[in-house]
Order: structure tokens, then C-alpha cells, then sequence
């Protein structure tokens, strides 16, 4: 879709949504006054089912690369998930990417770091798994800069305090107008559709993560542990499971109620359909507001 004007270049302007999407952003200004909460609590043993199948052939694959499968396809399907409010305008996002938190060793004294990933919407878990693969163990072990991100932040630590800040007016500035250099935008882990974080990893319970007012970041999502359940079927036995607890943390202005709650729950099927996402969707939805 050719870029009209008033467009940014990383996203198309949202001309035809309802006129309450054009005022909320002048009065829920920042991010985190518009951000909302839900959580969920996902059986994810047909995942764990198909993974060890998967395995048990020589595959590599793993719980993360289903995970980031099942949340692409459902911002393929439900595409108002992948916009962004800026400049007090909400825009759609021109293409999917998704951030992580890796931990390059586990333990207190290693350094963690972010890393974006691009994605198409069309792309299955193989497609996926190899992306994530390749670029987060590059980004594992020793205590060296792997990747551009963390020369970065390593460069502007060295800078004195009236510059850092005099840096951070000027890329606020610029991305608020839709014109921040596009080098910054590419190494910044906040200009993404969606910030994952595994607590699971550490063993721990995920947290409700306030979504960023830097950058474009709409959505923010932490996972934790699985564990085993037992519950009583439709048959009156009891059977194990493995759940896990999903918190997401929203902006509002993207979408209304129900569009988030439905793309939801589209999200949290797909984890006892993986098979879903072993094949390319059989179309992908386009915005139909822009």
C-alpha cells in the first residue's frame, strides 16, 4: 500500500476508525494512562505434546518458538493489535516485530539484553524457530557487546547527564513527529509491536510489565511457569494438565474492548491447535481502517 501523506515510516495513519480513537489520545495522553490489564491461565499440554514428537524426530525446537508462532499469527488475523499511538494519532504498524529480554548466562552478575525481531505474517513456527534460533545465541554467553542495541546503550551511558537528556527531548521529539532516524528506530527494543519476557526461565510467576511511554510499544506480555494441574474432564475423571499464566498489559487507544478480549482469545485457542501454525495461514488480514 503506497504511504499517503501524514503517514510515518514505520506505520500508516488510521483514517477510518470511529471519531472517540481520534479524541482519547488528547485525553489519555501517555501510555501508561491508557493501559489496561488482563490475564489468563492456558493449557498448553498440546504444545508440549507436539514438541516432544517433534524432538523425539532431531528437531531443535522449542516452547518459545510456538509461543512467538502463536502470537504472530494472531496479530496476522487481527492486525488493530499492531498499531501504535503517536504524535497523538494512532497509526497502523507497517510490519510485525517482536521484542525479547535474554538472559545471556543464568546467573545474578550477567548482564541481560533486548533483542527485536522482524517478522512476516505469513511465517510459520519453522520459519520463526530458525529466525530466533540464529539471532539469540548470538546474543548468549561471555560478557562482550553482541549485538548494536548494547553499543548503544554502552555509548550513551558515557554521556553527561544535560546531553543524555538533551539526546532523549531530541528522539521523543522527532519520533512524536514521525521522523526519528531510522538507524535509532531499528536498534530500539521499544519501537515494536509486542515486548515478551519469560519469567518462566527464572522460575518465577509473570508480573503485570507497564508498557513503555518511549517508543511505540501497544503491548506488553510476561509468561511464567508451567506446571501440572488436575482437573475433573467431562467424563467425571480426573486428568493432569500443564498450564501456564499469561499477563498482558495493553494500550486501550489501539482497539476497542471487544476486539481486544476476542483477539485474546483467538490467542489463547491457538495454543491447543499448534498444528495451526506449522502452516502458513490461509490468508492474512489487512487493517481494514487505514
Amino acid at each position: 500500500m503506497k504511504k499517503k501523506f501524514g503517514d510515518r515510516y514505520d506505520g500508516r495513519r488510521v483514517r477510518h476508525c470511529d471519531p472517540f480513537n481520534v479524541i482519547i489520545p488528547f485525553i489519555m495522553r501517555e501510555r501508561n494512562d491508557a493501559q489496561v490489564l488482563f490475564d489468563a491461565e492456558i493449557d498448553v499440554s498440546e504444545v508440549e505434546k507436539i514438541i516432544r514428537e517433534r524432538r523425539k524426530n532431531g528437531d531443535t525446537i522449542s516452547f518459545l518458538d510456538y509461543f512467538v508462532a502463536i502470537l504472530v499469527r494472531t496479530l496476522s488475523q487481527y492486525p488493530r493489535l499492531n498499531r501504535f499511538i503517536a504524535g497523538r494519532r494512532l497509526f497502523a504498524r507497517d510490519d510485525i516485530r517482536v521484542s525479547l529480554v535474554v538472559k545471556k548466562e543464568m546467573n545474578l552478575n550477567t548482564e541481560e539484553t533486548s533483542i527485536k525481531f522482524k517478522f512476516n505474517p505469513d511465517d510459520t513456527v519453522d520459519d520463526i524457530s530458525k529466525n530466533i534460533r540464529s539471532i539469540v545465541e548470538s546474543n548468549k554467553g561471555g560478557s562482550g557487546d553482541k549485538n548494536d542495541t548494547d553499543k548503544l546503550v554502552k555509548a550513551l551511558n558515557r554521556l553527561p547527564r544535560f546531553l543524555f537528556s538533551f539526546l532523549l527531548w531530541f528522539l521523543r521529539t522527532t519520533d512524536y513527529y514521525g521522523n526519528m532516524p531510522k538507524a535509532i528506530h531499528e536498534l530500539s527494543p521499544f519501537h515494536t509491536s509486542v515486548f515478551v519476557t519469560n519469567f518462566g526461565s527464572l522460575g518465577a510467576e509473570p508480573i503485570y510489565h507497564h508498557i513503555y511511554n518511549f517508543g511505540t510499544t501497544s503491548i506488553f506480555i510476561a509468561f511464567g511457569n508451567r506446571r501440572t494441574q488436575r482437573v475433573i474432564n467431562k467424563d467425571g475423571k480426573i486428568v493432569e494438565r500443564k498450564v501456564m499464566k499469561l499477563r498482558f498489559v495493553a494500550d486501550e487507544r489501539i482497539a476497542d474492548g471487544y476486539y481486544l478480549a476476542t483477539s485474546l482469545k483467538y490467542f489463547t485457542s491457538l495454543f491447543a491447535h499448534p498444528e495451526q501454525v506449522e502452516v502458513k495461514p490461509e490468508k492474512v488480514v489487512e487493517d481494514d481502517q487505514i
